[in-house]
Parts: C-alpha cells; sequence; structure tokens
C-alpha cells in the first residue's frame, strides 16, 4: 500500500487527483488543506510514502505575506518535518510557468519553493518532480477566483457580460485531466534524469479565440448534433463547458 499525501486537497488540481486516485485499491490518500494544523502535518508526513505539494496561494489580489506563507513557508515547513523525522520521499510540486518570469510575488515565492524542492533532492538523492504550469483549465474550476476561462463560462451560463479588454491577448492553457494524467505516471518513475517539467499538451490561443468558443457553446449546448472535429483544445474547453452547464442547471 503507498500512503501518498496530497497538500491542497480541496484546490481545482487537489480535487482532480484525489478522483483520479481514489480508485486505486494500492493507494492510501492523505489529504491536508487550510483547516489543517502543522501538528496534522507532522502526523500526515510520518506516514507518506510521496508528497504531491499542491497548495500555494494563486489568488492575484494576495497580499505578499500570503504568497509567503503558502508558497514558502509551507514549503519549507514540510521540508524541516522530513529532516526532524530522519524521512526521505519523492515530491511532486506543482509550480508555475511565472517563477520563470519573476514578474510578481506568486511567480517569486513559487521560484523559492523550486529552488527549496530542487536542493532538497540534490542533498537527499532522491527524485522530485517541479511542475511548471501554463494556466489550467477544466472541470472543478472556481469561477470569479483566479481563471477567466471558468468565470467567462459561468458569465455565458448566467447570462452575464462576458468582458474582454483585448482579444489579441496570447494565452497558453493546459487541460486538468492532461496534469493529473502526468502527475499520476511520476508515482511509478524511480529514475527521473530531470527535475524540471511542462505538461506534454499545451494550448497555444488568444482570448478572442476563447470568447467566441465560449459563445459558440451557448448557443449549441442543447443542440445533439452539435460536433467539434480536428480541434482538442476546443473539444475539452467544450467538455469544461458541459460540466459548468450541469452543475449550474442542476
Amino acid at each position: 500500500m503507498l500512503n501518498i499525501l496530497v497538500t491542497g486537497a480541496k484546490g481545482f488540481i487537489g480535487k482532480n487527483l484525489l478522483n483520479a486516485l481514489k480508485n486505486n485499491k494500492n493507494i492510501n490518500i492523505l489529504e491536508f488543506d487550510r483547516s489543517n494544523t502543522i501538528e496534522d502535518l507532522e502526523k500526515l508526513i510520518s506516514k507518506c510514502d510521496f508528497i504531491f505539494h499542491l497548495a500555494g496561494e494563486v489568488r492575484p489580489k494576495s497580499s505578499d505575506e500570503e504568497f509567503k506563507k503558502s508558497n514558502i513557508l509551507l514549503t519549507k515547513n514540510i521540508l524541516d518535518i522530513l529532516e526532524k523525522q530522519n524521512k526521505i520521499v519523492p515530491i511532486l510540486l506543482a509550480s508555475s510557468i511565472h517563477s520563470k518570469l519573476l514578474l510578481n510575488e506568486y511567480g517569486k515565492t513559487k521560484r523559492v519553493a523550486e529552488l527549496l524542492i530542487e536542493e532538497y533532492s540534490k542533498e537527499k538523492k532522491i527524485n522530485c518532480f517541479i511542475y511548471r504550469l501554463h494556466h489550467v483549465f477544466g472541470e472543478g474550476c472556481k469561477e470569479n477566483y483566479n481563471s477567466v476561462i471558468s468565470t467567462w463560462m459561468y458569465n455565458s451560463i448566467k447570462n452575464l457580460d462576458i468582458i474582454v479588454f483585448d482579444r489579441n491577448i496570447e494565452m497558453h492553457y493546459v487541460y486538468i485531466q492532461d496534469v493529473i494524467n502526468e502527475f499520476v505516471s511520476k508515482l511509478e518513475i524511480n529514475d527521473a534524469k530531470e527535475t524540471y517539467f511542462e505538461v506534454e499538451s499545451i494550448f497555444d490561443t488568444t482570448l478572442g479565440e476563447v470568447v467566441d468558443f465560449i459563445n459558440e457553446f451557448k448557443l449549441n449546448i442543447l443542440n445533439e448534433n452539435y460536433k467539434i472535429e480536428n480541434n482538442d483544445f476546443k473539444q475539452k474547453l467544450f467538455q469544461t463547458y458541459q460540466d459548468y452547464y450541469r452543475k449550474l442547471n442542476a
């Protein structure tokens, strides 16, 4: 039995990861979220064999201190507890492409977390996986939080205005299930030659194209003959729209 610790278990990525792992009889899931204490974290780490470190502050309006507390301090606490318990386990860190750009406190604090995990990996000679994620979309993402796609889909279904200031802004997206599939695959890797990763399937688009797709989905959501061919991004976007539509009309 593999004991898997998931931090940020109640977040967007965390919930999708739990759904992917819960039916595996060889895995026991240990959950950590904002409601837990450091004492809880110590107990969970003492039992775990692998850590998916997904917790972190992502809201654009968060303060610098909130970013530091969630993105740096929690990572440091995890590593300190492992050291205290004389325990070495693989860690997968959900980071961000913003850690390469360093344009804001979010990116800067994510970069510090990356360096902490990288140092731990080298010092302990243990596989660690740092995923620099582009903007993630998909089922379960919260509207009016930090995702323009989920907010626009919510507005579309609720007949609210979709506001886009510049249709030409280029965006790079990854689909949540593609992210989860890659995360889960790392459980079976014992000799990783790299530490930094990006999800293989990255969709390049513009805000204008996303809005046009959403408007098209709104017109066709009840059309049984509506089909999308030869466009993986649009298909996955429509699956996300369908999920929102079902939940908002339940």
